[in-house]
């Protein structure tokens, strides 16, 4: 069976240390993915966009950057998000991509005011996440890896976007826009090891703890939204 290729498009670079050791976010998710590097096509998201409807689903991955940069590129990779969805490509906006389509739907992005989170934590899945096929076969609760001091601190208008799960210290932590696009705040393709070595390298304190809960998450969206189509 040829899997349909998945688009990366890389929105930022993790820390010089944990490249050398553990490779980009984009080696993340190609590890975290069925199917491998043959699969996958790498895009950075500040050069012009293609055609999302050459792939099978796009990823937007994290970023040291904020949403409050304000670049020229992050308004129009947040529209191109959108657009693509409204195509019906299946869309997975993980961390600052998380934030760039919350901002893009009508939100507002911001430093957390509940100050950073750093390492393992647990957030809730709402009545609508449990019935989201992002998060079949998981608890109500389940133990994802962070790192972000910004989220949406204001959030899009309900007719826009459904929270999907909550977390203590970050209200949206994952939510849907449509049929097509999913937006999580945590990393589901980050491992405890690597977060650890990151959150060193950058001088953060957090406690970190193996999960399989996020690679989970990633699984989904790859078997239900990509495959499923």
């Amino acid at each position: 069976m040829t899997l349909p290729p998945l688009l990366i498009v890389k929105t930022g670079s993790t820390h010089p240390d944990v490249i050398r050791s553990d490779g980009d976010y984009e080696a993340w998710f190609i590890a975290s993915l069925e199917g491998g590097p043959d699969r996958t096509t790498v895009h950075p998201a500040a050069q012009k966009l293609p055609d999302p409807q050459r792939f099978g689903g796009v990823i937007l991955t994290g970023s040291p950057l904020s949403v409050r940069d304000e670049s020229p590129w992050m308004d129009r990779l947040g529209a191109w998000a959108l657009e693509a969805a409204d195509r019906g490509v299946p869309v997975l906006a993980v961390c600052f991509g998380h934030q760039l389509v919350g901002e893009a739907l009508g939100g507002r992005v911001g430093v957390n005011p509940a100050g950073p989170e750093y390492g393992t934590s647990e957030v809730r899945l709402t009545a609508a996440g449990r019935s989201d096929p992002l998060f079949a076969g998981l608890p109500e609760r389940i133990a994802v890896q962070q790192t972000h001091n910004d989220a949406l601190v204001s959030a899009p208008p309900p007719e826009r976007a459904q929270l999907l799960a909550a977390g203590e210290s970050c209200d949206w932590q994952a939510f849907s826009a449509g049929p097509h696009l999913r937006a999580v705040q945590f990393h589901p393709e980050l491992r405890a090891d690597t977060l650890r070595r990151l959150l060193d390298a950058r001088g953060r304190q957090g406690q970190t703890r193996p999960t399989e809960h996020g690679y989970r998450v990633l699984r989904n969206w790859d078997e239900h939204f990509v495959r499923g189509q």
